[in-house]
């Protein structure tokens, strides 16, 4: 298996159908370091977010945008009061290199991952990882 690339490295890998955990741990690692951006804007009822940067598998840059996501409040732990908004995108490599082994007029790697972004509740139009 290859190593994981850094921030701005990219690994040559085959293509390979992937969901694992890893890929959103990666993810959000790489966010939290800024290697890699997410972010949802809500405007006129309508919710679109953003993640781009390297991807968390291969290492090439991507941008996925998604329109129409669900803004859901989630309850916590034992509490009646519930904890911010959230937005859960599921992303998928899309980075346009060619990877061995990819079917036909698919692109990027095949790694998907989740991530997951609070509504700041000082301005519901902003999200922040």
């Amino acid at each position: 298996m290859p190593s994981e690339p850094a921030a701005a490295e990219t690994v040559d890998v085959p293509y390979q159908v992937s969901t694992a955990y890893r890929w959103t741990e990666r993810a959000f690692r790489l966010i939290e370091s800024g290697g890699m951006r997410a972010g949802v804007v809500v405007g006129g009822g309508v919710v679109t977010a953003t993640v781009g940067g390297p991807c968390p598998r291969c290492g090439h840059q991507f941008v996925d945008r998604q329109v129409g996501q669900a803004v859901t409040p989630v309850r916590g732990g034992h509490g009646t009061e519930p904890l911010p908004p959230t937005v859960v995108i599921d992303v998928s490599c899309g980075c346009g290199e060619p990877h061995e082994g990819a079917p036909e007029q698919v692109t990027g790697c095949g790694v998907a991952f989740r991530v997951q972004l609070v509504l700041d509740a000082d301005d519901p139009d902003e999200a922040a990882p």
